[in-house]
């Protein structure tokens, strides 16, 4: 039996003196529904009497059917116990004469715990106070009930539970060619698409491929699948939401043609639903980080975020690059993977043209740094060297290293070798830009792995930081212990660490460098948007670039170059699909830092968006970037919203409660801020 609902909500005016015209289903006749309630035109006449931002002081109970649910309504109801949505008067009427449901609770005031407590379709009341809500003058008010406040209201009536399968929502039917189109899939579980099994759907919200490693077909979501402990804290309440989000939240996509990288974007996709997890293919319009933009080059907005960069740092992890000693089971097995791994190599490199390279998994010795040096030098016609740090070739061993550009750099003062725990992986070196005569200290690193099963303090905790997360948080803090002596040495206090660290982005050993006071340049210029590595279809970055705050002003930006990781494996240097070009020429995507050394690059930020208060609801507006772009994604990496900016303060959308990562693009700038909307 259809399940029926009411909810509460607080009015302005005393209780009307006309009777209600909507029509009360016979499974709500026993309901002793008060004879003072109102229907949805009654609630829009009264708020429309209202003063913008006014409420009625007075309650109401209010009927209506509902006609769509908030796409954020599963994570409202998990995190807040309340839900958001819209009624209308005719039951599938789908009109603009609608009633918002603002952030209502359960019966009585309850929390809400389950979010099947609502559906489209259902014939609702709801009591509480009203008001009138506009955000400025130029826009449309919308008559709501007055959030947080209101609640289902019950009375001494059972509600009757029944379809469960109301996120996603059908908002729409093509009744000539039979497809629905689905609009509210921002938070959904992927049994909710057994309803629709034998139908044609298209849907409004893009999907992102999540993975690609069969040929013909690929894993898809409407949000970015990031590792839980990239987000957020090892064993929090949200680890454990995105954890099962993520078990919950992907589809299979057959009957795919083209080659098709991890992270784009299909928009418009059109499917037939095979099972509940089984979609076949029959249109869309591919999107986003594409072979295609990415030959284009790096996104210079991200460098350039604050000014344009006067040096550019490369890092990057060049999974097992050998010269010599092949056959061992890693890296290259012979002589003729080794020209292809150097060739896709050697062309990255080159179309990075950095000023700094530094580099890890590169083999010990001098060969394979000096034959990339050598690369870099012929292919951009610029002056490369490499820093010899006496260590000889022996087997298959790798090491952390430099190569760097002489006609803008020189190194000064001695490398130091941190050996704690892994041997020739922790260098530290200075070095002097030329132009300006300034100085910084470059820290490049590769932590313990998280591979194998450890013992004691380095066994897997089971919070999702793997095996030897004891001994990389010893890795950092011998970083962090030995700054003062690297200052001493190298005369100067600028500090930037990069590397492979084999830690997300909230794990233990990076908290240890951000609670010392090193500053995560991933999540100052990307938020939580930032990847440079993808493990079985989940996203996150085990690349880090962390600066000291003496440093931290003299940044211009950083991005990841996702040249790497959205590949299929199959486009290595030793795959079957090896084209010889330089995607894929490691699993690891590298790391660009810009740098303006000796001058506050801080004072040419876009303006941080500000808090502007309507009423009851809280909207951030952007100032200061008219012209230009932003976007708006939530925490699980869903666009919520996206439009041009066209005044000197530009409000922002209303949101639902959450967790919100804001990019802002403007001329030649990008910024990425994360917030909080209460």
């Amino acid at each position: 039996m259809k399940k029926i609902t009411t909810i509460l909500i607080s009015l302005l005016l005393a209780a009307t003196t006309y009777a209600a015209t909507i029509t009360i289903p016979e499974e709500a006749q026993n309901w002793n529904i008060p004879a003072e309630a109102i229907d949805v035109l009654q609630a829009r006449e009264i708020c429309k009497n209202l003063s913008a931002g006014a409420t009625t002081g007075t309650k109401y109970y209010v009927m209506g059917y509902i006609k769509k649910i908030d796409s954020n309504h599963a994570t409202n109801v998990s995190r807040y116990g309340n839900a958001s949505f819209y009624i209308e008067q005719v039951k599938g009427a789908n009109s603009t004469n609608d009633f918002y449901a603002y952030r209502v609770y359960g019966i009585d005031g309850e929390r809400i715990t389950n979010p099947s407590t609502v559906a489209v379709g259902d014939f609702v009341v709801l009591y509480g106070e009203l008001t009138k809500y506009q955000k400025n003058a130029s826009s449309s008010p919308i008559y709501e009930t007055v959030g947080s406040e209101a609640y289902i209201w019950n009375s001494t009536n059972p509600i009757i539970s029944g379809n469960t399968n109301d996120n996603p929502s059908s908002d729409n039917t093509d009744e000539e060619n039979g497809v629905i189109t689905i609009t509210n899939i921002n938070q959904w579980t992927t049994s909710e698409m057994s309803q629709f099994v034998g139908k044609e759907l298209q849907f409004t919200t893009p999907f992102y491929v999540t993975n690609n490693s069969k040929s013909g077909q690929l894993t898809i979501s409407p949000r970015r699948i990031f590792n839980p402990t990239n987000q957020v804290l090892p064993l929090s309440t949200d680890y454990y939401s995105i954890l099962s989000l993520n078990e919950q939240g992907t589809l299979t996509l057959t009957n795919v043609s083209g080659y098709h990288r991890i992270d784009e974007r299909v928009h418009n996709l059109k499917v037939k639903v095979n099972s509940y997890n089984s979609l076949s293919f029959i249109s869309g319009d591919w999107r986003g980080n594409t072979r295609a933009e990415m030959e284009k080059g790096y996104d210079l907005s991200f460098i350039n975020a604050r000014g344009e960069h006067n040096l550019l740092i490369c890092y990057m992890n060049l999974e097992y690059y050998l010269v010599d000693n092949f056959g061992t089971g890693y890296g290259p097995d012979s002589s003729t993977d080794h020209q292809k791994q150097r060739t896709k190599t050697s062309q990255a490199l080159a179309k990075i043209n950095a000023d700094i390279y530094a580099l890890v998994e590169i083999q010990t010795g001098q060969g394979a740094l000096a034959e990339l040096a050598a690369d870099l030098t012929k292919n951009t016609g610029r002056n490369f060297a490499y820093i010899n740090d006496g260590s000889v070739t022996d087997g298959s061993f790798t090491k952390s290293g430099y190569i760097y550009c002489t006609d803008k750099v020189t190194p000064h003062g001695n490398m130091q070798h941190n050996d704690t725990y892994v041997q020739n992986r922790k260098k530290v070196q200075g070095f002097t830009e030329k132009a300006s005569g300034e100085k910084f200290i470059l820290s490049v690193n590769h932590f313990k792995a998280k591979s194998g099963s450890g013992s004691g303090a380095n066994k897997d905790q089971g919070d999702g930081q793997g095996s030897y997360n004891a001994a990389r948080v010893q890795e950092a803090k011998s970083i962090l212990s030995n700054y003062s002596s690297y200052t001493s040495t190298f005369g100067d206090e600028d500090f930037l660490i990069v590397g492979d660290l084999n830690a997300y982005g909230k794990e233990d050993p990076i908290t240890t460098l951000t609670d010392w006071g090193m500053i995560d340049l991933h999540r100052t210029f990307h938020a939580d948007s930032s990847y440079s590595y993808v493990y079985q279809g989940t996203l996150g970055y085990l690349d880090h670039a962390l600066c000291n705050s003496t440093l931290y002003p003299q940044v211009t930006g950083m991005t990841p170059y996702h040249i790497n990781a959205p590949e299929k494996d199959a486009y290595t240097y030793d795959g079957s699909s090896n084209d010889g070009t330089m995607f894929r020429c490691s699993d690891h995507d590298p790391i660009l830092i810009g740098l303006r050394l000796g001058k506050d690059n801080t004072t040419t930020d876009i303006t941080s968006p500000t808090y502007a208060f309507y009423y009851n609801h809280a909207i951030r507006a952007i100032e200061n970037a008219q012209g230009g772009t932003y976007t708006i994604y939530n925490i699980d990496g869903t666009i919520v919203a996206q439009e041009y900016i066209t005044s000197a303060t530009h409000p922002l959308p209303s949101l639902a409660q959450g967790i919100y990562i804001l990019t802002i693009q403007h001329n030649n700038h990008k910024q990425s801020i994360k917030f909080l909307n209460p």
